[in-house]
């Protein structure tokens, strides 16, 4: 093995294990020695854009490009830094780029479907949207079921199984369109994470609600959830907004209308942290949270299940050891006047069920969030409050801080 091979093999390792530092100075004083390499300054881009760095990763795989302008796996990435960077119409081209030369590149489709879907081009995104599958290491398994694919027909008199994919908020979002099914005259089985059996058997009749890992029933057909505002042609305009279309289970409602204190003032629930993978960047540090301490006739309950990072440094009543599912967080939700959370399924959840929300958003947000506006297109009763820059949370906090001090007096 040659001394280049190892020092790619060396780096790739150092990658993978998350030790991104050394994996950089590893890079950095390959490509003094290897300057036309164009692998080299891909996989120091890689590093980078884990690292956050978006602005030198991409500069990074320019070079690479420019070494080698076929190297389409740059491109796609050189896409994704653009488009953490705001930059979205130039992150569109770059992935249209990649499309022209090679249709069938599932990555380039996958970040093209999410930049439409970040402009509001529903139609065209949802479209896109179906390749995630062919996508490498996408984060749902690819399912083989001996039932045919739904693809979109008259489901009148049929039996269909609609499974959960990708993650909790995923499926709280889109589980609005299973009714639609019903409505439409067929018959649905929902497989779902565990821990929103509860909650989604809130929605309606003619839904089945079954854990992931149970038998399965014999059905005529199946599709997975998120290709459903697909085959229903949803656009900006057509998407189902009515809301609540979930509700807390009545029969957990007594249970946290008995352990909550005397009311005390407008209760508000925070969350402001989630998962790293795939966003560090949703997360906002709960020190930074200070400023809503000074919002006088407030009383706040955390949302957060398990807090590992800490909490904000002021009174917050946290019952959350006592939430065994999201229906118990549902329930929880029921008892408060508003939710404050970042990206993540709290915030679906709270939108899902009609509760007033405001959404602490990044600079670089989530396609659903759309650009530049404050409301929701699928939560009515969202209010999003977005960062301006790059990881500059304590302008969003403030901004929400003054926004609580006002809500009483226009409501």
């Amino acid at each position: 093995m040659g001394e280049l091979e190892r020092t790619l093999q060396e780096g790739a390792a150092l990658h993978d294990a998350g030790k991104y530092d050394e994996a950089l100075a590893l890079y950095d004083e390959a490509v003094g020695r290897w300057p036309t390499l164009a692998l080299l300054w891909n996989n120091r881009g890689n590093t980078l854009l884990e690292m956050g760095f978006f602005d030198q990763a991409a500069k990074s795989y320019q070079k690479a490009l420019q070494l080698a302008p076929s190297l389409h796996d740059s491109r796609v990435a050189l896409a994704t830094c653009l488009q953490a960077e705001g930059k979205v119409q130039e992150a569109l081209v770059e992935c249209a780029r990649v499309l022209k030369a090679a249709p069938d590149h599932a990555e380039a489709h996958w970040n093209y479907s999410l930049l439409l879907l970040l402009q509001g081009n529903y139609a065209s995104g949802f479209r896109e949207y179906e390749w995630r599958w062919k996508k490498r290491r996408f984060t749902s398994p690819v399912r083989n079921f001996e039932q045919p694919r739904w693809h979109g027909g008259d489901p009148a008199g049929k039996t269909i199984l609609v499974y959960a994919e990708q993650g909790l908020g995923d499926t709280i979002q889109f589980c609005r369109y299973l009714p639609l099914l019903v409505e439409r005259g067929a018959e649905v089985v929902l497989e779902c994470h565990r821990p929103l059996t509860a909650l989604l058997k809130t929605l309606g009749n003619g839904i089945t609600v079954l854990p992931a890992g149970q038998l399965l029933p014999s059905t005529d057909y199946q599709v997975p959830l998120l290709s459903l505002p697909y085959l229903f042609g949803s656009t900006h305009e057509t998407i189902p907004v009515h809301t609540p279309y979930l509700s807390a289970p009545p029969d957990r409602l007594p249970f946290w209308q008995s352990v909550l204190p005397p009311r005390a003032g407008c209760r508000v629930g925070l969350c402001w942290s989630g998962k790293r993978y795939p966003d560090p960047g949703r997360s906002c540090q709960p020190e930074l949270l200070h400023p809503l301490a000074t919002v006088p006739g407030v009383e706040y309950l955390s949302l957060q299940v398990g807090a590992e990072g800490g909490k904000p440094p002021f009174p917050l009543l946290d019952l959350t050891m006592l939430v065994q599912d999201f229906a118990d967080t549902a329930a929880l939700m029921a008892q408060l006047d508003l939710v404050i959370t970042i990206d993540t399924a709290v915030a679906h959840l709270a939108g899902a069920l009609g509760k007033e929300t405001w959404l602490l958003v990044p600079f670089a947000p989530d396609w659903r969030w759309g650009l530049e506006r404050s409301d929701c297109p699928w939560y009515p009763t969202m209010r999003l409050f977005r960062q301006q820059g790059t990881g500059d949370w304590e302008s969003v906090v403030r901004e929400v801080a003054l926004a609580l001090q006002q809500r009483d007096v226009y409501r």
